[in-house]
């Protein structure tokens, strides 16, 4: 693994927890709020609202703290919407023993969908003041589009005459029975209804053969969403200084979600700065494309997809030679 920053960092967990949530002074119910998932769920508030105070707690190994080469560590806590390009940060109050607590505020006027609370741990280092020196091992998100707070996402899918000129955007792609349109602020699967038989099959397969064909493009379908989804949410992946910076949505769930099938011997944040670094270095990818293509096989499921056929087709063959 390459060295991520040119000087020492914290090795231990640095674990973000959210106490309270706040809106417009009333409380909110445990329920809308994961620890698991780290979300907050905003669904019901998010058309009335003026502020929101976010009550959160830091920890990190107090050893390593108090032994390590810096001076005055100090903790704050980073708010940042990627839609409205607004970012914040908290100074956290120290309770010693490597905690620390505070709180953060959102303003009406600044938020649009959701929002990271990232901690960061930045203290003096060689003479250096302001370095970062360790940073939350999960973030939370504010998700005012979330009633529940989970993370769990599924593809959209929409179906649409790719040769209809008033859909002329698909025009140009009339022949191919699907595209996933991956610049939006969530990915949306179009499948082309002009195909003959396609939405039939993927509908309401009834005979043996047709659910075989069905389980078969369904998987290929899967895969090629799943690449195109990886693919973009790499390119949203910045460095900053010297560690590669979550891009937050659903790029940051693809991305959490298919990297440790890349890359198995690492920690995701390891992962991400290995993924980056090689995307800046400009290698050729054959790695990458291997790995890529056994964690879309996962995802997609097409090991057992395949299997499976095999094994239908096995059992339809033998079937009809003993008629």
């Amino acid at each position: 693994m390459k060295k991520v920053f040119p000087y020492p960092i914290l090795s231990g967990a640095v674990v973000l927890d959210v106490d309270e949530v706040v809106v417009d002074n009333k409380p909110r119910p445990l329920g809308t709020v994961s620890n698991r998932e780290r979300v907050i769920a905003l669904y019901d508030v998010k058309a009335d609202w003026d502020e929101i105070r976010i009550k959160v707690s830091v920890t990190a190994d107090e050893v390593e703290l108090s032994q390590g080469p810096w001076n005055s560590p100090v903790c704050v806590a980073v708010v940042r919407n990627t839609r409205t390009k607004v970012r914040h940060t908290f100074p956290l109050r120290s309770l010693g023993s490597g905690s620390w607590r505070g709180e953060v505020e959102l303003r009406r006027g600044e938020q649009i969908d959701w929002c990271e609370i990232d901690a960061w741990i930045v203290a003096e280092v060689d003479g250096e003041v302001g370095r970062k020196i360790g940073a939350a091992e999960g973030r939370w998100r504010a998700d005012f589009e979330a009633k529940q707070p989970t993370k769990q996402r599924s593809i959209k899918m929409m179906w649409k005459d790719f040769t209809d000129d008033t859909n002329p955007e698909f025009v140009e792609f009339r022949d191919d029975p699907w595209l996933l349109d991956a610049q939006s602020d969530e990915p949306v699967l179009y499948l082309n209804s002009s195909v003959e038989g396609f939405r039939a099959i993927l509908e309401n397969a009834a005979t043996p053969e047709q659910k075989l064909v069905r389980e078969l493009m369904a998987s290929q379908i899967a895969a090629e969403a799943w690449t195109a989804m990886f693919n973009s949410a790499l390119f949203t992946c910045d460095l900053e200084d010297g560690q590669a910076q979550w891009p937050g949505g659903w790029h940051e769930d693809v991305l959490k979600r298919m990297l440790p099938d890349l890359f198995t011997d690492r920690s995701l944040g390891e992962a991400l700065t290995e993924l980056v670094e090689r995307r800046a270095q400009g290698e050729n990818g054959g790695d990458l494309q291997r790995r890529l293509m056994h964690a879309v096989s996962l995802q997609s499921r097409r090991p057992k997809t395949v299997a499976g056929t095999l094994k239908t087709l096995g059992r339809t063959t033998n079937a009809k030679e003993t008629v």
